[in-house]
């Protein structure tokens, strides 16, 4: 029974952390916070749903700001969420270290990273997303065949998205 008591009492405390760090993130989220809010969140609520979201955040508020290294830092601490919604974070995590990396001139891995991005989610608007950016790092590669593969197998999956892309397909 003591062993039912301790496990009960650890679930609760578990819940209750994790309330309170989806409270913040709401909060950060919902006033446009600066990235020092979503460090506090990761920080203080590490293990939590809410801190591995806020992680996702504030990679992306650093790399927005130009800090690759804090940027990096923070999506390297980034734990794969499941379900629907945690596979598009997840898809934008691997997104955001493709941008980092075109930052970085490092387009091998760029591509690598938004293919991987693409095989995450297939939500239409996080694969298209990831498929332009594949496209554009293949024509600065210097490969114009492998953009046009990469925009040809976009509008082939997304048919509704042929005429957005259309003139970066040659006939």
């Amino acid at each position: 029974v003591a062993i039912f008591v301790v496990v009960g009492i650890m679930n609760n405390s578990a819940e209750k952390k994790e309330n309170a760090a989806q409270a913040a993130l709401t909060v950060a989220l919902t006033t446009e916070a600066e990235v020092e809010a979503y460090v506090a969140i990761a920080n203080d609520y590490a293990g939590t749903k809410a801190a591995n979201t806020a992680v996702y955040m504030a990679g992306a508020e650093y790399l927005e700001a130009g800090d690759l290294e804090n940027a990096k830092a923070y999506l390297a601490k980034y734990e794969n969420a499941e379900g629907a919604a945690g596979e598009i974070i997840n898809a934008l995590v691997l997104t955001l270290r493709g941008d980092i990396a075109v930052e970085e001139n490092d387009l091998q891995s760029a591509v690598e990273l938004f293919n991987a991005a693409m095989a995450a989610s297939a939500d239409e608007a996080t694969y298209e997303k990831n498929a332009h950016k594949l496209a554009l790092v293949y024509a600065a590669m210097g490969d114009s065949e492998k953009a046009q593969e990469t925009y040809k197998a976009l509008v082939e999956k997304y048919p509704n998205l042929l005429a957005k892309y259309a003139k970066n397909i040659s006939k």
